[in-house]
């Protein structure tokens, strides 16, 4: 199964990361105007192709494509969805676009930081014609049809080029990646900090202005949708702070990446009860750790 209905309109696809379920996600708006709001690895599209036939949408019926930002894990599979969606618009950031137009720089980046045997994994984006992109700034409204219209506003920290999505009826927020990963079955939340673009500041205002907006429920790429909404803006922006400070002293000790990323997993293990973290939170501990390391050695 790879569809779940979060709400009247809205569905959750699980794209199946590297095959692992409930790890990345994209979200489905039903309707006149059927939007996909992310879309995961390139490596992982036909899943999502799997879940929209699921809840009966045609590929041809999807109108928007909105990829929150141009990581991998969140718009990868954009340009091969494309192929199959010929009515599709994609919206996104300004800053995002020319990345989307040609993703060469991305991968290039993407390489060095995961190394070419992940890179495979995950599959490498398929340009976009300019022509089906529609860029956004700062705010942006989108009529999604039947009186349901969205809110897309700019939310850097994760990256600068980070939207999040905001359903103006229901007062759901699809939150990118503007708070922390809390997997399924873990209690941990672990930050979302990764190379290179990274900004504690900017990260740290963004979920601060999407509190004020008193979202009904979040809905998250990592993974679901959550009602404790205070508690994951709060101990999003608490730990953000916090691991910042524990890596600063590891990186003045000069401790090596794979030290690092040991230390703050014993962090998130404690935090979660667990004795172990899977394969994929390890991932992402590290990810975080050195998007971190990377804001330190630029800014300080």
């Amino acid at each position: 199964m790879y569809a779940t209905r979060v709400s009247e309109r809205v569905y959750m696809l699980d794209t199946y990361a590297l095959g692992q379920p409930r790890t990345v996600g994209a979200y489905l708006v039903k309707g006149p105007k059927p939007t996909l709001v992310d879309c995961g690895y390139a490596s992982s599209y036909e899943n999502v192709l799997a879940g929209l036939a699921e809840v009966g949408v045609m590929p041809s019926d999807v109108r928007y494509l909105v990829p929150t930002h141009v990581h991998l894990d969140h718009a990868g599979a954009a340009g091969r969805l494309l192929r199959e969606m010929p009515n599709a618009e994609v919206v996104a950031h300004e800053r995002s676009v020319p990345h989307l137009v040609d993703p060469s720089r991305l991968v290039e980046s993407s390489t060095r930081v995961f190394g070419k045997a992940v890179m495979e994994l995950y599959g490498s984006p398929d340009p976009i014609h300019p022509e089906r992109i529609t860029a956004v700034g700062k705010e942006a409204r989108l009529d999604l049809g039947d009186g349901l219209t969205a809110t897309l506003i700019h939310t850097p920290g994760h990256a600068p080029h980070q939207i999040s999505v905001l359903l103006d009826d229901t007062r759901a927020l699809l939150t990118a990646d503007a708070v922390g990963i809390v997997y399924p079955g873990m209690k941990a939340l672990i930050p979302t900090t990764p190379p290179p673009s990274f900004n504690p500041s900017e990260l740290a205002a963004t979920v601060g202005a999407l509190k004020q907006m008193t979202p009904a429920e979040l809905l998250v790429p990592h993974f679901g949708a959550r009602m404790d909404v205070e508690w994951v803006f709060d101990r999003t922006k608490e730990l953000v702070q916090q691991w910042v400070e524990q890596v600063r002293v590891f990186w003045k000790q000069k401790m090596p990446l794979d030290g690092v990323s040991e230390k703050m997993e014993g962090e998130v293990m404690r935090d979660a009860g667990v004795n172990e973290l899977p394969i994929y939170a390890k991932v992402s501990v590290r990810t975080s750790v050195m998007g971190i390391l990377h804001y330190l050695d630029k800014n300080v």
